[in-house]
């Protein structure tokens, strides 16, 4: 587990298009997961990494990227004062299974408790029912807070945890 650099964003975008295509099938319309392009998501993190707007961790196995967390500030200007947020979690379905998703989770929960936060918060889509077991397994809970995803207008819950 480390710091991605920027040789790792097209690793982690490879991550992230294979992990949603197995986990999604089904959840979110297939036109948008058929779409989905590596290179313009590491494109696209570029700029916010460079910005200091995130930070991202990755897990490497053999010299190849297998997932990667994207942390930062709450999002939500009414959210509580240092409250960091889980953007994104993400383990090529290779590695699922192996410890890498809960490296990547201690990885970015250490981060936020480094710069201050005491509580963070993250998105997941409500029929995600793999990820949300496995985010109760760190303490998060099922806030009221509810939104609804751009793609296909899905049901989205907002999850809790203190550090």
């Amino acid at each position: 587990m480390r710091a991605a650099l920027a040789a790792d964003l097209l690793g982690a975008a490879e991550a992230r298009v294979a992990s949603w295509r197995m986990a999604f099938a089904g959840l979110v319309p297939q036109d948008f997961l058929d779409a989905m392009d590596a290179s313009a998501i590491a494109s696209s993190w570029v700029q916010s990494i460079a910005a200091g707007r995130s930070r991202m961790y990755v897990a490497v196995v053999d010299d190849r990227v297998i997932g990667y967390a994207g942390v930062g500030p709450e999002r939500d200007p009414q959210a509580p004062a240092n409250t960091g947020e889980l953007y994104a979690l993400f383990v090529h379905p290779d590695h699922w299974g192996t410890g890498a998703g809960r490296a990547l989770t201690d990885a970015a929960l250490a981060d936020l408790r480094r710069t201050g936060c005491t509580a963070v918060s993250l998105w997941v889509l409500e029929a995600n029912a793999r990820g949300r077991r496995f985010y109760a397994r760190y303490g998060f809970t099922e806030t009221t807070d509810r939104t609804h995803s751009s793609l296909g207008n899905l049901p989205e819950i907002r999850l809790s945890v203190g550090l």
